[in-house]
């Protein structure tokens, strides 16, 4: 986030009123205000709906996506050696309240296949040919 964008918020680079009260009190020569990114992993346990027994391919079953899925399902994504597959109650359905996006087409944009009940046997015939 560039500076100009930082003072964007109601004038101010701070995110807070007691960043603003440390900046003020705090030497400017010791400290720098937010001058890099640090990644990190939170590490936890997924449990998937269903596993295909032969090939090991995960099915998750979803008819909404609650807050923080999306990362989380990306994350999964990037830790596991095998496939993550949707079988989504309404792919037209919107991720969230006032969301352009559907949650068909956020598979499509991340990678992972979806299906639905409807396509139970072009599912079946996907995960038996792998």
């Amino acid at each position: 986030m560039s500076l100009k964008s930082k003072r964007s918020r109601k004038g101010s680079i701070y995110r807070s009123g007691l960043e603003a009260s440390f900046a003020a009190v705090a030497p400017k020569r010791k400290f720098k205000y937010e001058p890099f990114d640090v990644p990190y992993v939170m590490h936890r346990k997924y449990k998937p709906d269903f596993v295909h027994t032969r090939t090991g391919i995960l099915l998750e079953l979803k008819g909404f996506f609650r807050t923080g899925d999306t990362m989380k399902y990306k994350a999964i994504r990037d830790c596991i050696d095998t496939e993550l597959i949707f079988v989504l109650s309404d792919p037209n359905k919107k991720l969230r309240k006032g969301a352009k996006m559907t949650m068909g087409q956020w598979c499509d944009k991340e990678g992972f296949k979806h299906y639905t009940l409807n396509d139970f046997d072009k599912l079946m015939e996907y995960v038996d040919s792998q």
